[in-house]
């Protein structure tokens, strides 16, 4: 009984991730206001309050992210959720590895000039796919995502490059590990044989709002 009650428990945090990613953005902003008065500390920590933010816009309320990742990313007019290899064990997996391994290890290896611009690129990637290629791709005004990634994770990152940003201490390679780094957390998070698989297994189904959210 107690192996399938941790069984249920489990797969019912799987499939309230991006429910459980607003607690954990609230308590990564009291950790940004209250525990460090170091401004790039506070950058990171702020961007990944937004990002963890920008997972509830994308799948929760109003959702709809895989759907149009599935039209737009993938290139396929698969409407059938069921039909993907997508489901919230490989979202919970690719997101909040990619929450880990792009804003919250810079604060766990500060000296490492590559990992905090490896994640300034990705607050201006979400900036360029969620105003302008989702957009143009779907004949929009709005995507999920848009909101928190325009209007959330693009401001942090001007801050970070007017106000902490030194190039002085930069050289070329820092510039292209930073992009390196960047394309190989997104493959493993979003593109590797892992995520595949992962998404492939049962019990873990999209509610209609997190798959379709306002598109369908």
């Amino acid at each position: 009984m107690d192996k399938h009650r941790r069984r249920y428990a489990m797969k019912k945090i799987v499939n309230n991730w991006y429910v459980i990613s607003v607690y954990l953005a609230g308590l990564i902003a009291l950790a940004a206001i209250f525990l460090t008065n170091d401004p790039l500390q506070k950058v990171l920590l702020a961007s990944a309050t937004m990002l963890l933010l920008h997972f509830y816009e994308e799948f929760g309320v109003p959702g709809g992210f895989p759907l149009m990742g599935v039209r737009i990313m993938l290139g396929k007019d698969e409407p059938d959720k069921t039909k993907w290899d997508c489901n919230n064990l490989n979202c919970m997996f690719g997101n909040w590895l990619a929450l880990f391994m792009i804003y919250l290890l810079p604060l766990i290896l500060p000296g490492v000039r590559f990992l905090t611009l490896a994640a300034m690129f990705l607050s201006c990637a979400e900036l360029v796919m969620h105003l302008i290629l989702f957009n143009v791709k779907q004949k929009s005004w709005y995507n999920p995502g848009l909101i928190t990634g325009v209007f959330g994770l693009a401001p942090i990152a001007v801050y970070y490059f007017v106000n902490i940003f030194d190039p002085s201490v930069c050289v070329w390679n820092d510039y292209v590990l930073a992009f390196v780094y960047f394309a190989a957390v997104f493959w493993f998070c979003y593109r590797s044989p892992l995520y595949w698989s992962l998404g492939r297994k049962e019990g873990y189904t999209l509610t209609d709002q997190s798959a379709y959210g306002l598109m369908k």
